[in-house]
């Protein structure tokens, strides 16, 4: 046993591993340190005045004022921060797929972080900031889809890999902490341009450490092998299931981003100790959040372990769609019975605890899901399709987010809770008959095999 430790942590700790987390860190430093300014820097900057002057503003504002009516700056900010996060999260399978074709994600990786710096250069202007989120966008997914894809292959150990998946939520957490923490902070004080400036250097830096570093991830990769899948349509009927339960849940969760950042700059109290908190430093909560729950995800789990007790990986996404039902039910509530006045504090700090420990429960566990359930040369393709939560979560972050002025906002929060409970019910109705299934094709599989033994 103490063997198996001894080895869990070493790969854990190894270079691969270490360099594609100190990437990922990088990188969500950089989209989180944007993302947390984005909405206001489109209603603060880019939407103000005459738009004619930001290229692509006056048809975007037409097509959406074709599509949903007439809109104010809200809605059109939405939308555009809705659309942005649509296209990273679009980018992905697709980058991970031509670095299947090309065969050198290292490449791929280069490829999406130089991306990324020309967005952040053309966003330093007004008048190209919305050609500017184009390539930002797109070098985004580029490059976290193949990182993600060599991730997936250093671990063959179920064991090892929900630990590992786990460890690579906290640096991504970091980096979700930091971001929103320091660009927040320079826009602030120093201007939104100095912002972006921080989101370049680190893109910047995590391409000259990944180019030094990252040959020792493409090297494990390579040599990674695992058994298929018993039984790929189960699998692949369970996949689905699973997928649509997450991005369900992530649907309600990514509307931290958006509106709840316009609404908590007026309607949530964000005085501590007489200082007027930034509302962006909600995200920076988010990652402290998040990583405080892994630490205690994971010491609960080797608790209930010690006495016989698993919880798979379905039942982790179930959980998860409860918990982020009951974040925004809550928000719901305090909203609806504060008569007014800004909602206190404990309220937005418990709404965040519960979607944070939703992600925690299922981030990991979909992952861990996908890696042993998908068909070996199809894991990189699953893969790609779990990161598409964030497409139709950034989809239904910008569509709803139009309708925030339209009806009242506790309504509002409600109906994100309905979207999260969804996913659950998904889950409750459709998982445990796949898995029965799963279960007696297995147990004749291994009838079978035992009597041809004998």
């Amino acid at each position: 046993m103490q063997r198996d430790s001894a080895v869990e942590g070493e790969r854990l700790l190894s270079a691969g591993f270490l360099s594609l987390a100190t990437m990922e860190f990088l990188e969500r430093f950089a989209v989180s340190g944007v993302k947390s300014l984005l909405v206001l820097i489109f209603l603060d900057r880019v939407l103000v005045g005459d738009v004619s002057r930001v290229v692509g503003a006056t048809a975007f504002s037409e097509t959406s004022a074709a599509m949903f009516g007439p809109l104010s700056a809200t809605g059109l900010a939405s939308q555009l921060y809705g659309y942005a996060n649509a296209l990273i999260y679009l980018a992905i399978p697709i980058g991970g797929l031509i670095g299947d074709v090309i065969g050198s994600r290292r490449t791929m990786v280069a490829a999406g972080g130089v991306g990324m710096l020309l967005g952040l250069t053309l966003m330093l202007g007004d008048p190209t900031f919305l050609l500017g989120l184009i390539p930002f966008a797109i070098g985004a997914g580029v490059l976290k889809g193949n990182l993600s894809a060599q991730l997936g292959a250093l671990f063959q150990d179920e064991a090892q890999r929900r630990r590992g998946y786990a460890v690579y939520l906290g640096f991504l957490n970091a980096g979700v902490i930091c971001g929103p923490l320091v660009c927040g902070a320079l826009a602030a004080f120093a201007g939104q341009d100095y912002a972006i400036g921080a989101a370049a250097a680190a893109i910047a830096l995590g391409l000259a450490i990944y180019a030094v570093t990252g040959r020792a991830a493409s090297t494990a990769t390579s040599a990674t092998s695992a058994a298929s899948s018993p039984d790929p349509a189960r699998s692949t009927a369970l996949l689905i299931v699973a997928l649509a339960a997450v991005y369900l849940c992530y649907s309600a969760y990514d509307q931290l981003g958006n509106i709840f950042m316009v609404w908590a700059r007026t309607r949530a109290d964000r005085q501590v100790f007489g200082w007027t908190m930034p509302v962006a430093w909600f995200l920076s909560l988010d990652g402290v959040f998040t990583l405080a729950l892994i630490a205690v995800s994971q010491v609960a789990s080797r608790a209930l372990q010690r006495r016989g007790i698993r919880i798979g990986a379905v039942t982790q996404i179930f959980l998860g769609g409860v918990l982020c039902s009951a974040g925004y039910l809550v928000l719901a509530l305090g909203d609806a019975t504060s008569g007014g006045h800004p909602l206190a504090l404990p309220w937005t700090l418990a709404y965040l605890i519960l979607i944070d420990g939703a992600i925690v429960l299922i981030w990991p566990s979909a992952l861990s899901l996908i890696a042993g359930s998908a068909p070996r040369r199809r894991v990189g393709f699953w893969m790609g399709l779990f990161y598409l939560h964030g497409v139709f979560a950034s989809l239904w972050a910008g569509f709803s987010g139009v309708f925030y002025e339209r009806i009242a906002s506790p309504q509002f929060w409600l109906l994100h809770a309905a979207v999260a409970a969804a996913g659950a019910l998904l889950i409750v109705v459709a998982a445990p008959a796949l898995i029965r299934a799963g279960r007696r094709r297995q147990a004749i599989t291994t009838s079978a095999c035992a009597k041809a033994r004998a």
